[in-house]
């Protein structure tokens, strides 16, 4: 696991939900380029799984590239998979800017799953709430993906 630069301070904050799936169906989301197109996004953009190339193993990477709705412009992204134990957890090294991300999961009553989402940045996000804002929408997306059956 990542740990702090000792010259930097860290921020960040954990967002827990119950979603509508079992935790190795919610695990598969982090993994499977055909669920990750259906939330790894931000608005005005879509991620296509025919480009990411995925390696979901400790040391494995996610390279990806996000298209504008708008004008077809690409921007390019990847992490590093840290940490992977299907279907119980999985840690995304991020290095510009950098940022771990931490997801737990385990199973709950009547075929659900608990998830625990931790964020750390370092220097810590200028504006936590909008960073948090920006990961309540993509847990939407996928409890939307669920609802669905695309996820």
């Amino acid at each position: 696991m990542s740990e702090t630069p000792p010259t930097q301070s860290s921020g960040g904050f954990t967002v827990q939900r119950r979603l509508p799936a079992t935790a190795e169906r919610v695990f598969a989301a982090f993994v499977e380029p055909s669920k990750l197109e259906q939330w790894f996004v931000v608005a005005g953009y879509h991620t296509p799984a025919d480009r990411m190339r995925v390696d979901a193993r400790p040391g494995g990477r996610l390279d990806a590239v996000m298209i504008s709705d708008v004008d077809g412009s690409e921007i390019p992204f990847g992490f590093e998979y840290a940490e992977v134990d299907p279907p119980r957890r999985v840690v995304l090294r991020f290095e510009e800017p950098q940022e771990l991300v931490t997801v737990a999961l385990t199973d709950g009553p009547d075929g659900t799953a608990n998830l625990t989402y931790e964020f750390v940045s370092w220097p810590g996000p200028s504006d936590p709430d909008t960073s948090r804002r920006g990961v309540e929408e993509m847990l939407d997306l996928i409890e939307t993906g669920i609802q669905r059956g695309v996820i």
